[in-house]
């Protein structure tokens, strides 16, 4: 209306100058607007970064203090309580040795007792013929045997404890020494294999190693024959020391064609207490721990029950490089095979027909054979059922859900090619390697 009646100006012209106006100043109105919202929005956004600033600088102080408490608590309680675990170690195994050393007391006063009730003239000829009978156990200190002649009744408070075959009386035996002597100075030591396989599949998974000694005629002698008179001339850790230098060319050979199949090599308890073997026997072993998987060290029960707190710390030695252990020739049932789990004894041997109640001297316990498997399992160890000799026996173990079998049924022990031997030091020659 100013410019058409005031300017004079056409109606059209000025309806076209209004709108213009109009939106001109409808846009300005906008822009001024949203700046005012970008910059309460910025200043909106700034505020909130110092508040999560200060967020993530108590998040880290707090994580700090965290980590310390983590830290800094275990350590402080460690240093109290392993002081503490290993008094108690110390204490238990004396303790252990305190009770069978009594054991042993009471079952030799029993024994007496009963013979001097006996006349003389009535007393059987069995002690003399059994202190003279070869035994397939080598000789082990500790350990106890019911009374001669009596059978087990509960008389005293450790009948419940683990009974083992009494020690045979190692009586010297020249010509035999000087054989075992002769044939380690001329290397007449030979290597035997024989396999442990996965059933039903027979598969093989590992062989176990067995010593012969040849002597001059050719002829060979058995461990069970050599070993007690090896140990008492102190020469089974020479025998030992070979065994593994040579088992771990063997394991270099198998791991270059089959990474699975490992060796079980059987040690005397004499030799983990032998200070002249067994640090450098420790600094090889810890040189060749790669291998840790594939070596697994074999004990008889009978030497597992008479070691003591110098032993168990060998094996936790080895034990702490990987390498596991496994026990034979078990004879009783009772003994504690969660706490050998807990030392790192992975398997346990059974033969056959003491497992299928063919043979009547394996002491059970509360605990039927066909159960063993089972029970071991639970504490993380393997049955492997051996002296497999026939596929009746075979059938019977795969009734029983059996899953690792040794026995002449799947191969006799079979003597190691001299190629695979080839650079393994002769049985004078590990002192000097360990040594270097």
């Amino acid at each position: 209306m100013v410019l058409v009646y005031q300017f004079a100006r056409p109606l059209g012209e000025a309806v076209s100058i209004s709108v213009a106006m109009f939106c001109l100043l409808a846009v300005l109105h906008l822009l001024v607007t949203r700046g005012s919202e970008r910059n309460n929005l910025s200043d909106a956004m700034d505020r909130l970064e110092d508040r999560v600033s200060e967020v993530d600088e108590d998040l880290s102080n707090l994580e700090g203090r965290l980590t310390g408490v983590e830290t800094n608590i275990p350590a402080r309680t460690r240093e109290e309580i392993d002081p503490l675990f290993a008094e108690v170690e110390v204490i238990g195994s004396l303790v252990k040795q305190m009770a069978e050393a009594m054991a042993d007391m009471e079952a030799r006063l029993e024994d007496q007792r009963v013979s001097d009730m006996q006349p003389q003239m009535h007393l059987p000829p069995q002690p003399q013929h059994r202190l003279e009978a070869p035994n397939e156990q080598p000789p082990h200190s500790g350990g106890y045997q019911e009374p001669a002649g009596q059978t087990a009744q509960p008389h005293s408070q450790y009948t419940q404890q683990p009974v083992y075959p009494e020690p045979r009386i190692q009586r010297p035996n020249p010509a035999l020494a000087a054989e075992i002597r002769a044939a380690i100075d001329a290397n007449r030591v030979d290597l035997y294999l024989q396999p442990i396989v996965t059933l039903p599949q027979r598969r093989v998974r590992f062989y176990e190693v067995l010593t012969r000694l040849r002597t001059l005629d050719g002829d060979l002698l058995e461990p069970v024959e050599f070993l007690a008179e090896a140990i008492r001339i102190k020469q089974i850790a020479t025998l030992d020391n070979l065994q593994l230098f040579r088992s771990l060319q063997i394991i270099k050979r198998l791991s270059a064609r089959n990474r699975e199949a490992g060796l079980f090599c059987n040690l005397s308890p004499a030799t983990l207490v032998d200070e002249s073997f067994f640090p450098g026997f420790l600094e090889f072993v810890k040189a060749n721990e790669s291998y840790a998987d594939l070596l697994v060290f074999e004990f008889t029960q009978a030497d597992v029950a008479s070691m003591g707190l110098l032993e168990f710390e060998s094996l936790a030695a080895l034990s702490d490089l990987g390498f596991r252990f496994s026990i034979d020739h078990i004879t009783d049932l009772r003994m504690d095979f969660k706490a050998l789990a807990d030392k790192g004894f992975r398997y346990a041997k059974l033969n056959a027909a003491r497992l299928l109640m063919q043979d009547e001297s394996l002491a059970q316990g509360n605990i039927h054979p066909s159960d063993f498997g089972a029970l071991i399992q639970r504490f993380g160890m393997e049955l492997i059922v051996d002296h497999v000799e026939t596929e009746a026996t075979l059938v019977e173990l795969l009734d029983l859900d059996t899953r690792n079998a040794q026995g002449h049924l799947f191969s006799p022990p079979r003597p190691v090619r001299a190629d695979v031997l080839k650079g393994a030091p002769s049985p004078r020659a590990p002192r000097r390697a360990e040594a270097s």
